[in-house]
């Protein structure tokens, strides 16, 4: 789990308990998605899953602040989130449970679980759930230096694969790049650190090595970590026309 500030992994396994779910992960809006904390590999992996994608029911909570619960996603094929979706169920995991952490007008992440079984949450789960999140919310809040703020996020964080949509699409309010400072070595540091590289190699923009970055991930169908690993480590470059 990431270092720095904020409830350590067994808090985070003890609200998955709680709720009834597997896995539970915490992002935080800050251009894009940035994942904080979860309470096992499966959840973090669903996480990384859909920032690779730019879809999934994590990332319109973080964005739209919308509640999704979806408790059988075998069912869901081709409606919502066409490419999250049949991934999801071939990683194992067949319910999505996805919560805004929200105050007021204000979204600043999303809290989601999941489950290898199809079923809905209870009320009373659901009611659980929905305190937690705006706790988180509350606690996120706070932290966030008050010289930035919850900031506009970045457009362009659709499917990388350009089906889908989104490839213009603005996002919700979120967090400045200073409020992750605190919180340590992030999940995805060797993803940003990745992207940095690409960008300097390819003469780009940063925004635009990482949906590169993405693209590249799922293209060829690897976690995006491993990629910006190979990346890092020189066995790996991006290609100058990201259509080859």
């Amino acid at each position: 789990m990431s270092g720095g500030q904020g409830p350590p992994r067994d808090w985070t396994r003890l609200c998955a308990e709680v709720l009834g779910v597997d896995g539970i992960a915490i992002s935080v809006a800050s251009d894009g998605t940035e994942l904080l904390w979860f309470s096992d590999e499966r959840s973090a992996r669903l996480d990384d899953l859909q920032f690779t994608l730019g879809e999934g029911p994590s990332v319109e909570a973080a964005r739209d602040g919308s509640l999704n619960l979806e408790s059988n996603l075998e069912r869901a094929f081709g409606e919502r989130w066409p490419a999250f979706v049949p991934a999801a169920v071939d990683s194992g995991v067949l319910a999505v449970f996805a919560f805004p952490l929200r105050l007021g007008a204000i979204c600043c992440g999303g809290m989601t679980g999941h489950r290898r079984r199809p079923g809905p949450l209870g009320e009373q789960a659901v009611a659980d759930a929905l305190t937690i999140a705006d706790a988180m919310a509350v606690y996120l809040l706070a932290l966030g230096p008050r010289d930035t703020g919850p900031a506009p996020l970045a457009a362009g964080t659709g499917h990388p694969g350009g089906s889908g949509g989104g490839a213009g699409r603005t996002t919700g309010g979120g967090f400045g790049s200073g409020f992750l400072t605190g919180f340590g070595d992030l999940h995805r540091a060797e993803v940003h650190q990745a992207a940095g590289i690409s960008s300097v190699r390819l003469d780009v923009p940063l925004p635009e090595a990482l949906v590169r970055l993405r693209a590249h991930a799922y293209a060829s169908d690897r976690p995006i970590l491993d990629v910006a690993r190979d990346i890092i480590g020189n066995r790996l470059q991006l290609p100058r026309d990201p259509a080859s």
